[in-house]
């Protein structure tokens, strides 16, 4: 049988959301709906004035990598830290975010 084989082990193509789904999983990764919350609804989930100086920029097991354009809003962002993991959980009616990691990176 073909690994790549789809329903019923035809060639034919197949929903790619079942393949990205048991990718994140081997990856200990939070499902595609909780991933795609985070990522496509940010500015609603920390608010307008956060999203406009930070973003989501990578997912690492539990912990959400965040990326902030001063200093300024890296500290503001992790003094808010528990305020944005509740309304993470909140929006993605998951849990699966516990922790932040929040970096600085000017845009130019």
């Amino acid at each position: 049988m073909n690994p790549g084989a789809g329903p019923g082990g035809s060639d034919a193509p197949r929903p790619l959301r079942g393949s990205l789904e048991r990718l994140l999983g081997t990856m200990k990764a939070p499902p595609l709906d909780v991933l795609a919350t985070i990522f496509g609804e940010w500015s609603t989930v920390v608010g307008e004035d956060l999203a406009a100086h930070s973003r989501p920029s990578a997912v690492d097991g539990d912990r959400l990598v965040v990326t902030c354009d001063s200093a300024a809003w890296a500290s503001e962002f992790r003094w808010l830290e528990n305020q944005v993991l509740e309304r993470l959980a909140e929006a993605t009616s998951s849990n699966r975010i516990s922790a932040l990691t929040v970096k600085v990176e000017s845009r130019r």
